[in-house]
């Protein structure tokens, strides 16, 4: 099957996001998400990668797509630790600000790719409770402000770098959560059911999925 120049050039960027380590889901990346809705692309990509061992795989909501490792050998290891190591030194803020926001927003319920947040709503939920302004100023993002909303649009611009957050209406301020989130939360409720972290080893692989 022969591409067009602008067929090629839409499925390198796409790859070239995929292995940077984006999850593409249509709030993230709506362009590039559609593309990811014909199969012929997904198996595309996947002969793309074959050679790196990985492969795509989807988002337990099923709404985003991202590379994860197939195989484990001592490259796909490291490769795979160093990722991880990342991931649990932003174990804190992560576990921090799902925290501030589910006791903001909805307590107990965990946030579904796509959903609506409201910078302004929020900043006034935590104005009327001084338990949520301590969970807020504890923040890592909060360190270098003392305003309230200095340190809620620090913890949105983090949010936003970490690929959790978009902006959809910039006006209203109305943000919304990315697919990636699925996998912040997998990881969170993982390590809080077993009291412990996952372990990355070669018997364990098969049923881990790990991401770029």
């Amino acid at each position: 099957m022969s591409y067009s120049a602008d067929q090629d050039a839409t499925y390198l960027k796409l790859v070239t996001r995929l292995l940077e380590g984006d999850v593409i889901c249509p709030w993230s990346h709506p362009a590039l998400a559609r593309v990811l809705e014909n199969p012929d692309a997904q198996h595309r990509i996947n002969r793309w990668v074959q050679d790196l061992e990985m492969r795509l795989s989807e988002t337990r909501s099923g709404t985003g797509m991202y590379l994860s490792y197939e195989g484990w050998n001592p490259q796909v290891k490291s490769a795979a630790k160093e990722n991880f190591s990342k991931l649990i030194k932003d174990l804190r803020f992560y576990t921090q600000a799902l925290e501030l926001l589910m006791s903001s927003l909805h307590p107990d319920v965990s946030f579904v790719p796509g959903e609506e947040i409201r910078f302004n709503n929020l900043l006034s939920q935590i104005d009327q409770s001084a338990t949520l302004q301590g969970q807020l100023a504890s923040l890592p993002s909060s360190k270098k402000h003392e305003a309230l909303r200095d340190q809620l649009d620090s913890l949105f611009s983090r949010m936003k770098k970490e690929g959790l957050l978009v902006e959809a209406n910039t006006l209203h301020s109305i943000y919304q959560i990315t697919a990636r989130m699925d996998l912040i939360q997998e990881m969170l409720e993982f390590i809080a059911e077993n009291e412990a972290l996952p372990n990355l080893e070669p018997d364990n692989a098969k049923s881990q999925s790990v991401l770029v």
